[in-house]
């Protein structure tokens, strides 16, 4: 992100070479959340905050939280088996 130092920001996933790589389902959204989806991935493309990748062995699915107060959308990631959602 401008104006911060990349040496605070940066994160490095110390994975395990010996741990099989786990990769969720691929979600499919209605094409209006896939809209804001997209709105999202290119705000964080463009600053800088995420880059793309080829062939992630990795996959997090997003998740789409509405707000309660203004009927608008908040773009979630789940890391973990344990962040899920019902």
């Amino acid at each position: 992100m401008p104006g911060i130092d990349p040496q605070i920001i940066c994160h490095r996933l110390h994975v395990n070479p010996a741990i099989k790589p786990v990769a969720q389902k691929r979600r499919n959204f209605a094409p209006e959340r896939v809209a804001i989806i997209e709105a999202e991935i290119d705000k964080l493309l463009a600053a800088g905050f995420i880059r793309e990748v080829s062939y992630a062995e990795w996959l997090a699915n997003v998740v789409l939280v509405a707000k309660k107060d203004k009927g608008l959308w908040r773009v979630r990631r789940l890391h973990r088996p344990q962040q899920g959602m019902p």
